[in-house]
């Protein structure tokens, strides 16, 4: 009975049979790497459109309003109020107001007798200026433009309500985890890009790794008995060792271990009755013969091809 092989499984022999062990290992790991970018390709936009929507809820969320500012007249430099029945002073501006009805204009006077004082006025009126009958009278108008003779006006003092500084403080806030919820979002997003190349990648390693090693398992056994036959071949008929744990193909190897054992037993009773007719012959005296001589050259060769 053949007994069991200590060798072992080193890395460098798993590529037995470039050929099958490749082409196999490729086409597990493309089919894999398939499926892997399709499903990648899924998830991630099943995670953009999450992403979208989350952000977009996130910023429809309200903040609390800052509230505005009220301003106030301070009451230090504030003028009186001038009494619109009292008349102005002697000499003093009268603002400009265009809203007023002008004054009823006054009758002629009447025409004065030559050589009177009537000429004088007459003189003085075509001196200066001249007003169109049926039209109203001029009004003359006096504006201040001296920014130092303006009345003083009262400075605005903006006035802060109680909870200003709280309300600031929940307005940022707010804002700042809105902003903290969004690149959370992105991040995650991120998280999951990065998870599924380092799962497709691991997925198409170990796929190789594993492919090699299982075509290895069908590919060791099919090696050795290519082995034997060629040892067979050049009439050498070594022993038949058990396959290593693991391998496969148990029944095609268990077959061609007993047809291996079927032909050492052929090889030895050939080899018993070359020397019966060896024997036999140099019992008659015929052991110097050629023929005798070749049959011991088969016998040797026939005894050294079942060691």
């Amino acid at each position: 009975m053949a007994s069991e092989s200590n060798h072992k499984r080193q890395w460098r022999n798993l590529l037995l049979n470039k050929g099958y062990q490749l082409r196999f290992t490729l086409v597990m790991v493309g089919l894999s790497t398939a499926l892997m970018a399709g499903l990648g390709f899924w998830v991630m936009r099943v995670a953009d459109e999450t992403t979208t929507v989350s952000k977009s809820s996130i910023m429809g969320t309200p903040c609390p309003a800052i509230p505005s500012l009220s301003e106030s007249a301070g009451s230090a430099g504030s003028a009186d109020p001038v009494d619109a029945e009292s008349p102005p002073a002697p000499g003093a501006k009268v603002p400009m107001n265009l809203d007023e009805p002008a004054p009823a204009p006054a009758p002629a006077p009447a025409p004065a007798a030559p050589g009177s004082a009537g000429s004088a006025d007459a003189g003085d009126k075509a001196a200066g200026d001249t007003e169109e009958p049926g039209r109203p009278p001029r009004r003359k108008i006096e504006v201040n433009l001296d920014p130092m003779e303006m009345p003083p006006q009262a400075p605005k003092v903006a006035t802060l309500p109680a909870d200003y500084a709280a309300a600031v403080v929940k307005h940022w806030t707010c804002r700042l985890k809105i902003d903290a919820a969004k690149r959370s979002l992105e991040h995650g997003r991120d998280r999951i890009l990065w998870v599924l190349i380092g799962t497709g990648l691991l997925l198409v390693l170990g796929l190789a790794v594993y492919g090699i090693k299982m075509t290895h398992k069908v590919a060791g056994p099919l090696f050795k008995v290519s082995l034997y036959l060629k040892k067979m071949r050049d009439g050498r008929f070594d022993k038949v060792y058990n396959l290593r744990k693991g391998d496969q193909l148990l029944d095609f190897y268990e077959h061609f271990r007993h047809a291996h054992a079927g032909v050492v037993k052929m090889q030895q009773a050939d080899i018993e009755r070359v020397q019966a007719v060896i024997a036999a012959a140099e019992a008659a005296g015929a052991g110097d013969e050629p023929a005798v001589g070749e049959l011991r050259d088969l016998l040797a060769r026939k005894e050294k091809s079942i060691e």
